[in-house]
């Protein structure tokens, strides 16, 4: 596996947070199933941001394709920069590959229609972080064992190194369902942690929500993640939340999804997942893109009242 990383220069004036979003599509014999993801650019830098995009091995004699584009928001407006597309293996990316090893087949898939999640590696009271971490996952049944643990990752001398893992190896009821982390320090000691998660909600009285997004992360915001929010009710399609990022024509997006929106009664309740160890704790806000009466948007946050971000432990 790799890890892809690309880079935000903020200019003149700074973002208050940038996306990046990318489609991953392995080719070649035996490759495997496109898929999507959205991570947030965290500062890297003074002026710099940074987001690494997960890869998998490039099928022998194929290779993998990214596309991808950033996005932005400062001051109630929203902006994204045009796609650019790349492939892997180049001689161009070899400073921004990052290989994490792997041994075996690899784990689990996630489960359909779910992503993944990046968090701080929990660590046991007294664990140091530092060498190399062994990690991966299995479903709630099956027995811990050393040989879950298919990949690697250098703490160096601390702190704990992020990961990324999906948010769900099985869905229940339309419930993500728990299942185990497992991580081995290099003393050989084997650690399992319970994933779960929860379901958060943002309420829009007056009906004005065209899109939400939950900003969410551990308390230090250290791992950030960002989940796109649907509207209780509102059907699957070319128009739903999951579909936002990666629409080519987004005005004609948010125009379908505006008039699917008005068929729901007002209230409307926006909904979605915050991820991690049973027991850890996780604060988020809300950005929401409001459809305005001269018929534009605007993107507004939401925290709690006062001030701060709300907190859930899971």
């Amino acid at each position: 596996m790799f890890l892809l990383r690309r880079e935000y220069r903020d200019g003149a004036e700074r973002p208050e947070i940038v996306f990046l979003h990318a489609v991953v599509t392995p080719k070649g014999e035996g490759a495997g199933p496109p898929y999507r993801t959205t991570q947030v650019a965290a500062p890297a830098a003074p002026g710099r941001r940074v987001a690494y995009v997960r890869l998998p091995e490039p099928p022998e004699g194929g290779c993998v394709a990214v596309r991808y584009r950033f996005s932005a928001a400062r001051g109630g407006a929203e902006w994204h920069s045009p796609p650019y597309e790349i492939e892997v293996p180049s001689d161009d990316l070899i400073s921004d590959l990052y290989r994490l090893p792997e041994e075996g087949a690899g784990n689990l898939p996630p489960a359909q229609g779910r992503g993944h999640f990046r968090l701080v590696l929990p660590l046991a009271e007294g664990e140091r972080a530092a060498g190399t971490f062994r990690f991966g996952f299995g479903a709630m049944r099956k027995k811990p064992s050393p040989a879950l643990c298919k990949a690697a990752v250098d703490a160096g001398n601390g702190p704990a190194p992020v990961i990324e893992i999906p948010e769900a190896l099985s869905v229940l009821k339309n419930r993500p369902m728990p299942y185990y982390l497992y991580h081995l320090a290099g003393n050989g000691t084997l650690r399992a942690d319970k994933v779960t998660c929860a379901r958060i909600t943002m309420r829009d009285e007056e009906g004005e929500v065209v899109s939400a997004r939950m900003v969410w992360g551990d308390p230090a915001w250290r791992a950030v993640n960002v989940s796109p929010m649907e509207a209780k009710g509102f059907p699957p399609g070319a128009a739903s939340a999951a579909e936002e990022f990666f629409a080519e024509d987004r005005e004609a997006f948010l125009a379908e999804r505006s008039s699917v929106l008005a068929r729901l009664p007002a209230p409307r309740i926006f909904e979605a997942y915050v991820f991690g160890p049973s027991g850890s704790r996780v604060e988020h806000c809300f950005q929401a893109v409001v459809r305005l009466g001269s018929g534009g948007t605007q993107v507004r946050w939401r925290n709690r009242e006062g001030g701060g971000n709300w907190e859930v432990t899971l």
